[in-house]
């Protein structure tokens, strides 16, 4: 009689629980879900191939003295400085010292040029008047000469000074930022050794290399699609330079990175078409539905229902893929909330994924 009575139990369980998975079932098939749609679109598309690049400056130097001295002063890393500012400054006392040296024997030279200028004239009127020999004239003319040269000698040595005291203040050549001292200060630096590492700012690019066969698509392209950890975007083909090794086969494009707010060293990526563009019908890539053995999609009918597509992908572009399969181009594709819609199941089509997210019951399309 028990083990009737336990049996008896146990069916009446069962009994109840497919009941239970019925109605949740049921329920389930009953409530619409949340979804966001977009459209298929009948676009134009390029298989593209992502390479790998760097932003780079276009003016990265290394600022050098260019005369010896003690360096008395240095700007501070990461100083942001202007064309034309002062970033380190070399000791001119012994320049200015040798420079009033010069400015005394170039005083010297020019009254002795000053007199033989004056006995020059002199003895042409005693030569007018035969007192003196064409000879002696000669050789007051000879003397005159060596006087010129003299001074002129005299004032290229004191105008090389002056030009040497202004170079024991370096300038910056382009407004940048300044990334690395290469001297410190107390040290004597030689004429030709780098003080100061400045790199611009203002001129950014981007440094990429791409594949030869490319080249013919680059040439036919103004921008190209950039993404990076801080964002992405598309940016302007600045230059490019069809030379490669042969060994890489790679040559360099320049992108011109100025509307752009991202750090100099930055690793990006930018999308390269390898190909012939096509017609084709695309989705984003946000709606595809990936399993091991179909890839497929939602598409949204006229009465709001589900209908799950098998599709096959083709070349992509950005954001979005070539989709093939049985649809056309205007079709509501689910973008998101199709992880758990079934087919024919009704949808509430919402403009953002608060409600999704949520998981309120929908009470209207919002």
């Amino acid at each position: 009689m028990k083990t009737l009575h336990f049996s008896a139990i146990v069916r009446t369980l069962s009994i109840i629980s497919f009941g239970l998975i019925a109605l949740t079932s049921n329920a389930q098939q009953g409530r619409a879900a949340n979804v966001n749609v977009a459209d298929i679109e009948s676009t134009t598309l390029s298989p593209v191939a992502w390479v790998s690049g760097s932003i780079v400056s276009r003016n990265n130097s290394q600022i050098a003295a260019d005369v010896s001295g003690r360096l008395i002063s240095l700007a501070n890393l990461g100083s942001q400085v202007t064309k034309g500012q002062i970033i380190a400054e070399l000791d001119d006392r012994t320049l200015k010292l040798k420079y009033e040296e010069e400015a005394a024997l170039f005083a010297n030279a020019q009254a002795k040029l000053k007199f033989e200028t004056s006995e020059v004239k002199r003895k042409k009127t005693l030569v007018e008047k035969k007192l003196i020999s064409e000879k002696e004239l000669e050789e007051t003319i000879s003397n005159f000469e060596i006087a010129r040269a003299n001074a002129g000698a005299a004032q290229a040595k004191l105008e090389q000074i002056s030009q040497d005291i202004t170079y024991t203040k370096l300038k910056a050549p382009f407004d940048g930022i300044v990334v690395e001292r290469l001297s410190n200060q107390g040290e004597y630096v030689n004429n030709g050794n780098a003080i100061i590492r400045l790199v611009e700012t203002a001129n950014v690019e981007a440094s990429l290399y791409a594949p030869l066969t490319t080249y013919r698509f680059l040439k036919e392209s103004k921008r190209l699609a950039i993404k990076s950890p801080l964002g992405e975007g598309k940016a302007d083909i600045k230059a490019i330079i069809p030379v490669a090794d042969s060994r890489s086969q790679l040559m360099e494009v320049r992108l011109d990175m100025s509307p752009f707010d991202w750090p100099i060293g930055l690793d990006i990526k930018a999308a390269i078409a390898t190909g012939n563009s096509k017609q084709v019908l695309a989705a984003p890539r946000d709606a595809l539905v990936l399993r091991r053995n179909a890839t497929s999609i939602f598409i949204i009918d006229a009465e709001n229902k589900a209908k799950q597509i098998t599709v096959k992908l083709g070349i992509s572009e950005g954001a979005l893929i070539e989709v093939i399969g049985d649809i056309k181009a205007g079709d509501k594709v689910v973008i998101r909330g199709a992880e758990r819609l079934r087919e024919g199941q009704s949808v509430n089509i919402k403009t953002n994924n608060d409600k999704l997210i949520s998981g309120e019951s929908p009470t209207g399309n919002k």
